[in-house]
């Protein structure tokens, strides 16, 4: 018998859930890609230019896995050379000597190559990366990192990627000569201080002390025209119609591969909260290997959850082996670590076999090469805005939506956010050396509190024609009910209720109510509980009984609504849960299953959960949070005039996963002996109008929202992980002034000499 064409959604009794109807697309159009039998390219290997080596030493670092510590802590002896210790301040170092940085859109060479090797798309590790990092959240079906590598020292506030990572991203793709150029969306972008020390330090790490002081203010006029205008080195790759340009930052032959890595400086977590503040952090120390809190072992979990997807990407597109980290507070360096892509990969994907993760990689590639021809079949010629978001839903989804641009547009867009190394330096320079009244109270308070803390990703894919669909495919079936399901997932979405879950979830596992239980069990308890909380929402049934009707649905209007205008919906929930008992009368459904979940939770600490559901979230994840209010509410930006006229095309990516000839949700326990044959059956769906521009302005309201400052920033670097920074902060201050009086005036000991160095070495 013919398939239905249309299906309902059932209740958990198997009978259809009243007024919930939808249309399954029919004719799908599925392609297959087969990721193996894709290949990297390289381009121009015999007109490499030399690239720099690690000096001082620092080559040991390569070949040892973990932390290399600047100075140990035990008996003062340097394992690298002092000088490397003390990093020069940014407003000593001569910035215009330098190279500037050059766009995709604006590399000659870039556009020449791509037109002579007849790529259609070209970019750099920089511009593409953040897009490509949401088909590993799609291909992976959010794959959760793995924290094997850390110790039981440190218990991880959140075992996911950062609201900062799983945000939404954007690019322009940039028309001009037949090829499209891909550039970072630079809307909110700043200069700041770790910018600068990223490009100073590159110099300080891969220079000869001498040769890098050069590059001092007072002593740049000695740099020659030879050392001020080196050319710096790139590998180009191509793979399907993509021409990729990633810089080289070091290189040594007895890497694995082509030998060369990336230079990564890492500052501590007290600087990153607050990067336009961070005098204010730049005292904490890491003083340990393991441990919560001063520790490199906690840089290292930050790095997992905030960079390594990053870093991968950044180094499979180079084809490089790894990266070396530079752990520092912006004015020390702590330590040297290498990490090679096989450690990476094992964080990312489970499995240090490159396999996965190569071809992980080659996928992305493709799907973003079919999404871009799509868009520029409906707008040729044209330079595109893009924004790419990969949602959490149980059904694996991704979001491309594209806007043409006039160069104008995109100038100014690129400009809104940009400010210039110059009028950073002029900020640095005109630092004052006392803080604000307010800054001097809250330091107060929190050296009291110091005071008793304890020291302790071409033409060989196998791909079905474009005509094809599925009709007569054995899976037809299967696809149907997948699609249903992503049908009832982009509604819900353009209504705001996927963000709803999203909120529901953090906010369980905030209060350690997750934490053993099966995955089907939270999808489960998420179901229930996020049906109950939306059952009586009148604005959410008001948005679908009219979301196909003109015009605005809700508005604001009460006072509690205003009062909660800047609290995330998972604080909210947090709020109307805390402290409830499952034996209490008169609780609302949705309390009584939060009461019942902590009841059956077995956390062994009970005291920890009590703790953590009082907690205030990290800054990362709590400005990501989409308030409730905002989310069942019609964007006024997409309701404006000027707005509609606008062109736009929505797209989603939908995918199944096939290893060895099974379907799974995401490829697993890949070992290197083992055979893995992978493909990825992907489709994609064009989005009505209507409902694609209610999605893409809540796309680009939530990257506004983790990208844009709040206000209340400075205070809330206070507030973040329970007020610890301040005083952990003030605490290595302390420690550093007591260690600079221990050793002035002192011998220097080093380890590669058994006698002393005089103090001035």
């Amino acid at each position: 018998a013919p398939a239905r064409s249309t299906a309902e959604k059932t209740s958990p009794d198997g009978r259809p859930e009243k007024g919930k109807r939808f249309k399954v697309k029919r004719g799908l159009n599925v392609k297959t890609i087969r990721p193996q039998h894709l290949q990297l390219c390289p381009v121009e290997e015999d007109s490499l230019v030399p690239v720099p080596q690690l000096c001082h030493n620092l080559d040991r670092v390569l070949f040892n896995p973990g932390v290399y510590q600047m100075q140990d802590g035990r008996s003062h002896v340097y394992n690298f050379d002092p000088y490397l210790a003390s990093i020069m301040p940014v407003k000593e170092f001569d910035f215009d000597a330098l190279r500037r940085y050059v766009t995709s859109s604006k590399d000659v060479k870039l556009r020449q190559l791509s037109a002579s090797y007849g790529m259609k798309y070209c970019g750099s590790t920089s511009s593409m990366t953040s897009i490509l990092s949401h088909f590993h959240y799609l291909l992976s079906a959010w794959r959760r990192p793995n924290f094997a590598f850390l110790s039981r020292s440190i218990e991880p506030e959140s075992y996911n990627f950062t609201a900062l990572s799983r945000g939404p991203a954007a690019a322009f793709a940039h028309f001009k000569d037949g090829t499209y150029a891909f550039d970072s969306d630079k809307e909110y972008d700043t200069e700041n201080i770790l910018s600068l020390l990223g490009k100073s330090m590159e110099k300080l790490l891969t220079l000869p002390r001498d040769d890098f002081e050069k590059y001092r203010r007072s002593k740049s006029h000695q740099l020659s025209d030879e050392e001020r205008n080196a050319q710096d080195s790139f590998h180009y790759t191509t793979l399907g119609d993509f021409m990729m340009r990633s810089q080289l930052d070091a290189y040594d032959p007895r890497l694995p591969g082509s030998g060369m890595f990336d230079l990564k400086t890492r500052a501590v977590v007290a600087v990153r909260m607050d990067v336009k503040g961070y005098e204010k952090g730049a005292g904490y120390e890491i003083r340990k290997r393991f441990g919560q809190w001063e520790s490199f072992e906690r840089e290292y979990y930050d790095m997992i959850r905030t960079v390594f997807l990053k870093y991968s990407l950044q180094v499979r597109m180079g084809r490089m082996d790894g990266i070396f980290v530079a752990y520092h507070n912006t004015q020390r360096i702590f330590g040297f670590q290498y990490i090679s892509l096989d450690e990476i990969d094992v964080a990312l994907h489970g499995t240090s076999d490159r396999r996965l993760g190569d071809q992980e990689f080659k996928a992305s590639i493709a799907l973003l090469n079919d999404l871009m021809d799509r868009a520029t079949k409906r707008y040729p010629g044209r330079t595109l805005r893009l924004h790419v978001e990969t949602r959490p839903t149980k059904v694996p989804l991704t979001y491309f939506f594209v806007e043409p641009v006039t160069e104008e547009e995109m100038t100014n867009t690129q400009e809104a956010g940009k400010s210039s190394v110059e009028e950073l330096e002029r900020e640095l320079l005109n630092l004052s050396e006392t803080e604000n009244a307010e800054d001097a109270e809250v330091a107060e308070d929190a050296d009291r509190t110091a005071q008793v803390e304890p020291e302790q990703f071409d033409e060989e894919a196998e791909q079905l024609p474009d005509e094809s669909s599925l009709k007569d495919s054995p899976n037809e079936a299967a696809w149907d009910a997948m699609m249903s399901k992503v049908e009832e997932t982009v509604e819900d979405e353009s209504l705001g209720i996927g963000s709803v879950r999203e909120a529901v979830q953090e906010a369980l596992e905030q209060s350690g109510l997750l934490n053993n239980k099966t995955e089907l069990e939270i999808e489960q308890s998420l179901d229930a509980m996020v049906a109950s909380l939306t059952a009586h929402s009148s604005k959410i049934k008001e948005l679908r009984d009219r979301s196909d009707e003109p015009g605005q649905i809700t508005e604001r209007a009460t006072k509690h609504e205003s009062e909660t205008e800047n609290t995330s919906l998972a604080d909210l929930i947090i709020r109307a849960t805390e402290g409830i008992d499952n034996r209490a009368r008169n609780l609302k459904t949705f309390q009584r299953m939060f009461a019942d979940l902590a009841v059956e939770s077995k956390q062994p600490d009970n005291t920890r959960s009590s703790e953590r559901r009082g907690q205030t979230p990290s800054a990362d994840e709590e400005s990501n949070e989409d308030e409730l209010a905002d989310e069942e509410e019609d964007d006024g930006d997409a309701d404006e005039p000027e707005q509609k006229d606008r062109e736009l095309l929505g797209m989603y990516v939908t995918i199944r996963n096939q290893v060895n000839g099974e379907y799974v949700e995401r490829p697993t326990g890949i070992n290197k002996e083992d055979d893995f044959d992978w493909s990825v059956e992907y489709s994609i769906t064009e989005l009505p109008d209507k409902r694609a521009r209610k999605i893409y302005s809540k796309i680009k309201q939530r990257r506004r929202k983790v990208l844009t400052p709040q206000s209340s920033e400075g205070w809330d670097w206070y507030k973040m992980f329970q007020g610890k920074l301040p005083a952990l902060a003030k605490k290595g201050e302390r420690f550093r002034e007591l260690r600079t009086q221990q050793e002035a005036g002192g011998p220097v000991h080093v380890a590669w000499e058994r006698s002393a160095l005089p103090p001035d070495a």
